[in-house]
């Protein structure tokens, strides 16, 4: 069996982050999946959901599945029907909250740009079909309800997100660099 160097691969998903061009589209963030658990929310942004100025939305013409593949990967998925889909706007996020949104996304997520059912636009971190189908093969698709994916997985996934934030890359160079 292949020994894999965890130092190396990490500082390689750093340096191809830091490396990204925009990790924004300067717009309000769209969150629909883990995001939305404050627990979650909290590990990633740095502070807590009660302390952000959110939202509740709604999404035309969306529905909410998972990649079957690795892992798994949730997603907001367009539809030919006429379903409305629940989520949080959040519109005060530092450039240094966005980048670690953008941290926690990485790799099989990009930023796409969504009209809200009252107009509004937002971003939001999709799955990147081709990027995930490179790394893991072939792909499937499965509904997924956050409400269920909260009450059967949020505990595991919990110190997953406090192992990956920790990771992150030193980014104040690029927050100075941006100003």
């Amino acid at each position: 069996m292949e020994k894999v160097d965890v130092f190396a691969t990490v500082e390689r998903e750093r340096a191809s982050f830091l490396a990204q061009e925009s990790h924004s589209l300067g717009l309000p963030s769209l969150f629909y999946g883990s995001l939305r658990a404050p627990a979650v929310f909290e590990i990633v942004v740095g502070r807590p959901m009660d302390n952000a100025d959110i939202q509740p939305v709604a999404l035309p013409n969306h529905e909410l599945a998972r990649i079957i593949a690795g892992d798994g990967f949730p997603g907001i998925f367009p539809t030919q029907e006429d379903p409305l889909l629940d989520c949080l706007l959040i519109r005060d996020l530092s450039a240094q909250e966005a980048l670690r949104v953008a941290w926690y996304e990485w790799d099989e997520y990009k930023l796409g740009r969504f009209t809200l059912s009252d107009g509004q636009q937002a971003q939001a971190f999709v799955p990147d079909v081709e990027a995930i189908h490179r790394l893991h093969g072939s792909i499937d698709f499965q509904p997924w309800s956050f409400e269920d994916w909260r009450d059967q997985h949020l505990q595991d996934a919990i110190p997953n997100a406090q192992q990956w934030m920790a990771e992150m890359p030193d980014v104040t160079r690029h927050l100075a660099a941006a100003e």
